[in-house]
């Protein structure tokens, strides 16, 4: 019992205690369910979400979303950060790319989005725009930081370029994406809502985000967050889930 409270768990727990704690005092000290909702009404308003017959619809279209942008992302980051370990033009012409989507603010891009595409397909392209940077970096180092002794090995005996590929870029490939996936995924959710927000398609958690800011549900507005919460974690327990899967097949 001591080595639980005591250990990381237990910290966990506190932390977590001590946080619903002080939700529960502030909303008492403020008094106001516009400004800050008590934990009752906004667990009763999240039952009411969660049993509304588009629940399923809204969350999983939000999935779809965040897992498309990040798979797109993924894709050609994997492309350009392999071109790119051979290609010194389109590093350099990388640079900049890099540099205009890390400098930007989201809603300069949101709003060229929205100009430009679909409201379907607005929270997609914001999700990509915002993980591919990091995914081209990770995929770019993880090719040059393969060891070069086991390079020059390799060229020695004579391994085709297509061994080397599989047995010895692709592993450092994909133990670089696993390091950066889970935190990438959660990035990739947070701006596919922020880009449904503004878009407002029809299934969408940033949609019913900003209809209850709308009403002042300030209940229903926390409500959504809790959802989002639970997404992100669920992203990320699938994501360990599929690096523990790797891991056990060799690749990385």
């Amino acid at each position: 019992m001591k080595d639980y409270i005591t250990g990381k768990r237990g910290l966990r727990a506190a932390a977590w205690v001590t946080l619903m704690g002080g939700w529960v005092l502030l909303s008492l000290l403020v008094d106001n369910e516009v400004i800050v909702p008590g934990v009752g009404s906004t667990l009763l308003r999240l039952l009411l979400i969660v049993s509304g017959r588009d629940f399923l619809n809204i969350v999983g279209y939000t999935f779809l979303r965040c897992i498309a942008g990040f798979l797109a992302s993924l894709l050609i980051a994997v492309a350009l950060g392999a071109l790119s370990r051979w290609s010194v033009f389109l590093r350099e012409l990388m640079e900049p790319v890099l540099s205009f989507l890390s400098s930007v603010p989201i809603m300069a891009i949101i709003i060229l989005a929205l100009i430009w595409l679909d409201s379907q397909l607005v929270p997609v392209f914001v999700g990509f725009v915002m993980v591919f940077p990091i995914l081209y970096e990770t995929v770019y180092n993880s090719i040059v930081n393969v060891d070069g002794d086991l390079i020059e090995m390799a060229h020695i005996f004579g391994v085709d370029r297509r061994t080397m590929a599989i047995d010895i870029y692709l592993p450092s490939i994909l133990a670089g994406i696993g390091r950066v996936s889970s935190s990438t995924l959660g990035t990739s959710l947070k701006m596919v809502v922020a880009g449904e927000v503004l878009a407002q398609p029809k299934f969408a958690v940033g949609t019913r985000l900003m209809l209850e800011k709308t009403y002042l549900n300030t209940d229903g507005v926390f409500a959504w967050i809790i959802v989002i919460l639970l997404m992100s974690w669920v992203l990320k327990l699938s994501m360990d889930r599929i690096k523990a899967a790797w891991e056990n097949k060799g690749w990385m």
